[in-house]
């Protein structure tokens, strides 16, 4: 018999997470309402994670077309990643005083601004700024709609549904090197932001006609100043860290400034009597191991997302769009195991899933390793699609049980939290990897090595730093299953329903005792 699920959530304000709970509580859209709601965020995680993405195959166009180096260029995606972390702190707050509708609105306005300013964009520092106007989309986004479907998913089926969107976003992460490529290849630079500009308008007047809001609003206080030390940490740390191997003291002493800045924001949460960030969801164990995993696997995914297309640019000389062809299997793999994981966690729980799929992606990077040292392309490929789908299987299922294992009255705070570190972890391995790489094929290049060879060096060097992150992951891992498994116990012993017939296996997942 199965278990009873782990929390449950009559009331509206389960998803809020704030000092002065509402009193009211919001009616949820029935019928095609629902279900028309439910596309438009999948839809808008899809167009979040398409303009997220958007740059993966093009940073060494970036570098061509505007004559900056590799790692300037990789700003691009690094200052994306930066603002997007930053209004992710700020999500559970905004939705609070705003409401769903319109805070989904105002992403959907941003994403157009920011893309017609990068087709426009004339020089570097535009592109700068309309990549970060476009990343207040995904900031908005990502945290949004995983709140907005934990609240409108069927009964029992939100570990599903959110298996689902992140199934949705593998499948940006897929099309998007295959798109931007050809687009790069044979119209340039700039059409690139065409694309999201029409994808963004159509969800813009789809959103005004269809969107609701899901939870109570209040005048909830968004503290300025916990907002300024993120933003702050967040764009130190990854200046100094993108520049380490370059400038290492003052890059050093960057990295520890913003290490000051975030111990502030975080003393200054835990005394707000209104936090912009609730850290209280890592008071449970299961969530906070599951949250060190999901930065540490992330990592992983971003080493093959930014460093794959640039090795096949530079040592086997392949244009931004044989690239992209050549990477959407393997990380369309991604996507497909994602839809699979909700089921599979349902069935097993999250053993042996979690510490198995770091077993597999930590063998997929070895493998790289040596097919890339031969240049084998075909055997290259197949080792990232095995990489991509063990990350795909594993990062879903962590996802939702951490979202299961924290009471609903910190839900919004938990997917902000999820979301906020994410963007971290997409940050410190975009700095980390791109800045070794850039200074490797720099030194290389110097030396008097070709572009090639300058090239898989640089990729092998990193690929071993990334082979080790994700073997601390496998050990924080097994600690993790614990953890499930004692929330898992607890809750059955505490549950008013449960009885000795009715539970199933130690450590079952939070989704599976819910069906």
């Amino acid at each position: 018999m199965k278990q009873p699920s782990l929390h449950t959530c009559p009331s509206a304000s389960c998803t809020t997470s704030n000092a002065h709970p509402p009193s009211t509580q919001v009616e949820l859209p029935q019928g095609r309402v629902r279900i028309w709601m439910i596309v438009i965020m999948l839809a808008s995680t899809l167009n979040a994670s398409f303009m997220q993405s958007l740059m993966n195959v093009a940073l060494d166009q970036v570098a061509t077309d505007y004559a900056v180096s590799l790692s300037q260029a990789n700003w691009v995606v690094l200052g994306y990643a930066i603002v997007t972390g930053a209004v992710i702190t700020t999500v559970a707050s905004l939705i609070a005083r705003f409401g769903i509708r319109r805070v989904m609105v105002a992403s959907y306005v941003s994403a157009v601004v920011g893309s017609l300013l990068g087709f426009l964009a004339w020089n570097f520092p535009v592109m700068i700024v309309a990549r970060l106007i476009q990343a207040i989309t995904t900031g908005l986004t990502f945290p949004l709609v995983n709140v907005a479907l934990l609240r409108l998913s069927p009964q029992n089926r939100a570990g599903v549904l959110l298996s689902i969107n992140s199934g949705i976003i593998g499948i940006g992460l897929a099309v998007a090197p295959l798109i931007t490529g050809l687009i790069i290849t044979y119209f340039g630079l700039h059409a690139l932001f065409l694309l999201p500009t029409i994808t963004s308008a159509v969800l813009l007047i789809c959103g005004c006609i269809t969107l609701r809001d899901l939870t109570p609003r209040f005048a909830k206080r968004i503290d300025a100043l916990s907002v300024v030390l993120s933003s702050i940490a967040l764009a130190t740390f990854m200046y100094g860290l993108n520049d380490v191997t370059r400038d290492p003291l003052p890059s050093s002493a960057l990295m520890v400034f913003a290490l000051i800045m975030t111990a502030l924001f975080i003393l200054r949460q835990r005394h707000l009597k209104d936090p912009l960030l609730d850290l209280r969801p890592f008071k449970t164990r299961a969530f906070a191991l599951g949250e060190t995993l999901v930065v540490i696997s992330y990592m992983g995914s971003v080493y093959v997302s930014l460093l794959a297309p640039l090795y096949l640019e530079g040592s086997v000389s392949a244009t931004p769009f044989a690239a992209g062809c050549m990477l959407a299997l393997p990380i369309l793999c991604y996507g497909v195991f994602c839809f699979m994981s909700g089921k599979v966690l349902a069935k097993h729980g999250v053993w042996p899933l979690v510490p198995l799929g770091f077993v597999v992606m930590i063998c997929g990077f070895v493998a790289t390793y040596f097919a890339a040292e031969a240049q084998l392309v075909s055997m290259f490929l197949v080792c990232i699609a095995l990489t991509c789908a063990a990350y795909g299987m594993m990062y879903p299922s962590i996802k939702s049980v951490d979202l299961e294992v924290i009471p609903h009255t910190e839900a919004s705070s938990g997917s902000a939290i999820h979301s906020t570190l994410v963007q971290i972890a997409g940050s410190i391995s975009s700095a980390l990897f791109v800045g070794i790489m850039s200074s490797d094929v720099a030194t290389a290049r110097a030396s008097g090595a070709t572009k090639a060879a300058a090239y898989a060096f640089g990729f092998s060097h990193t690929l071993i730093i990334a082979m080790g992150i994700l073997v601390i992951g496998l050990v924080i891992s097994l600690f993790y299953v614990r953890a499930v498994k004692a929330a898992s116990r607890a809750q059955v012993a505490t549950s008013p329903t449960a009885n000795s017939t009715e539970r199933s296996e130690v450590g079952a997942s939070p989704s599976k005792n819910r069906e």
